[in-house]
């Protein structure tokens, strides 16, 4: 008898543990943690979970394919993500992202973080820029810099490629 009064209780507390821990990990993200998941998901090599925090406008403009391919180019050149610092800036517009801010987000809801990322063989600055989508935050902008040294011909092809404009002329052959 005093075992069942010992198990019932044992039985319940897990039960609600377990169902807050299943209900945490289907709430939405935080601006704050959904930068951080970003680096996250990259650091285990899961590019689809860091991809899957991008903005709809963002996500439109860069394929999967697009971001997968960046990402294997980076590892190939960097290395593997050791370590991110961040901080979290102001906001203020980059050149570029202002055709990723969704229309009315005012800026005080706009939030920018910048990461000092280090790789095996190489330190970046990552900027990600994030807004308000539904009821979580998603990245609308991504940027990359620091020293040159790192920023070689294939990387620097794959930001082009990234974060070029598709070219809207057609060719037509002419004979």
């Amino acid at each position: 008898m005093n075992k069942k009064r010992i198990l019932i209780p044992i039985t319940v507390m897990v039960l609600i543990f377990s169902g807050c821990a299943t209900l945490k990990e289907k709430m939405p993200l935080d601006v704050d943690q959904t930068a951080q998941a970003f680096f996250d998901d990259l650091q285990r090599s899961d590019n689809q979970g860091a991809y899957g925090l991008f903005a709809k406008g963002l996500s439109q403009r860069v394929s999967f394919d697009q971001f997968d391919e960046f990402m294997q180019t980076i590892r190939g050149q960097w290395g593997r993500i050791e370590t991110d610092d961040t901080a979290l800036l102001p906001f203020h517009r980059r050149i570029g992202e202002q055709d990723f801010i969704p229309l009315g987000v005012p800026p005080e809801k706009i939030k920018r973080y910048v990461f000092d990322v280090k790789f095996e063989n190489a330190e970046m600055n990552f900027d990600l820029t994030l807004a308000p989508e539904g009821d979580s935050y998603k990245i609308v902008w991504l940027s990359i810099w620091g020293s040159s040294i790192y920023m070689t011909p294939q990387v620097q092809e794959k930001i082009e490629q990234l974060f070029s404009k598709p070219d809207d002329t057609v060719q037509s052959d002419k004979t």
